[in-house]
């Protein structure tokens, strides 16, 4: 017999809420700050790369999704609204709703954002309105970041804030260039729980610097539009290569030396982390990694030595095989994608490195 959950447990229903009696905000509201779309001016769609480069079908969809999109600001409102009409979203087996479609509310400055709420919706609907804060009895000001869907585009998307309710800017960042982040479906936050776990989210609070994520599920082979797209971005902290699982070993030795040399040319000095691929499921187990598997690692370490011979010290390299720590089999959804675990721990280890090849480069 099939039974809904929400009515057996109220918990597990979706309260939706309507428009009224608040006042509603676009993303170029001055005030707040909307991070994770470089190349986006105000009145544009929500895109992550520019208009023009066109690579693939696939690719040029996915670059509608908002992964690693988020808005901060500061406000005395006791409730806060999402209005989304969605565009170009997936659905999955393998994925919660609320990751692909959905919001995340955090409250907090720098590096002490506490979770609060995600937004509850129809699965099945194009648009809905949902409560991410409040209603709270206290009026003061806080500091909001909202996380955007990973794997949904948004035709249009407003914040309702109570009548009246002040607005300013956030707080600012401890250092206001941007992380970049290029790969492949999991950089892009699959399979998240909900957006602000995807480990760029993560790292971007922990950090208190932003990130853009330029995962794109599937469609991360290295091309050197991608690289020319990158290379543009005027003042970057430093650029994170991690797009193994979809170049394969033979996509990755053709594509790699090109693409950083794309890079270099633009920014000879900015530090790049090559970082080979997280572990699979058929590699967790007895046999051990295979040499095909191996040879990532060898790929990125020649490169590495090749330009450091050559007086280039600010290229870089991270085992992805460490990455979820000592239980990986554990780590993912499908053994591959990993579940919000998997993203903790790819968290949990990436930011340190992070942290010290910035702090060593400035």
């Amino acid at each position: 017999m099939k039974k809904d959950l929400a009515s057996i447990d109220r918990a597990m229903s979706v309260a939706l809420t309507t428009k009224d009696g608040m006042d509603w905000y676009g993303v170029d509201t001055p005030v707040f700050e909307l991070d994770g779309l470089y190349w986006r001016k105000p009145g544009e769609p929500l895109r992550r790369i520019p208009f023009d480069v066109k690579i693939t079908e696939e690719l040029d969809i996915l670059a509608w999704n908002t992964a690693g999109v988020m808005l901060r600001f500061r406000s005395d409102t006791s409730e806060i609204r999402v209005a989304a009409q969605l565009e170009h979203d997936f659905t999955s087996d393998q994925m919660s709703a609320i990751g692909a479609r959905g919001f995340d509310l955090y409250t907090g400055k720098g590096r002490n954002k506490i979770y609060h709420c995600s937004s509850r919706f129809d699965h099945a609907a194009k648009e809905y309105v949902s409560t991410l804060f409040g209603p709270d009895p206290v009026r003061k000001m806080r500091e909001f970041t909202i996380h955007f869907p990973l794997y949904s585009g948004l035709k249009n998307v407003q914040f309702g804030l109570t009548q009246g309710a002040k607005i300013e800017k956030p707080s600012p960042w401890d250092d206001p260039r941007p992380v970049v982040v290029y790969g492949t479906s999991i950089q892009q936050g699959g399979c998240a729980s909900r957006p602000g776990m995807c480990h760029t989210n993560q790292m971007s609070r922990m950090l208190n610097r932003p990130f853009i994520n330029l995962g794109f599920s599937g469609n991360a082979r290295g091309e050197p539009e991608m690289a020319r797209a990158m290379a543009s971005i005027q003042d970057p902290a430093m650029y994170i290569l991690d797009y193994d699982w979809n170049a394969g070993v033979e996509g990755l030795e053709n594509t790699l030396s090109g693409f950083i040399n794309v890079l270099r040319e633009a920014h000879p000095v900015t530090p790049i982390l090559l970082v080979s691929r997280l572990p699979g499921a058929r590699e967790f187990g007895e046999g051990g990694y295979p040499e095909k598997r191996l040879r990532f690692s060898e790929i990125h370490l020649s490169e590495l030595r090749k330009r450091r011979n050559a007086g280039d010290k600010n290229i870089h390299f991270l085992d992805g095989t460490t990455l979820f720590g000592e239980a990986p089999s554990e780590c993912t959804v499908d053994g591959c994608h990993a579940t919000d675990l998997g993203f903790y721990f790819i968290s949990r280890r990436m930011a340190p490195v992070i942290e010290q090849i910035l702090s060593a480069s400035v």
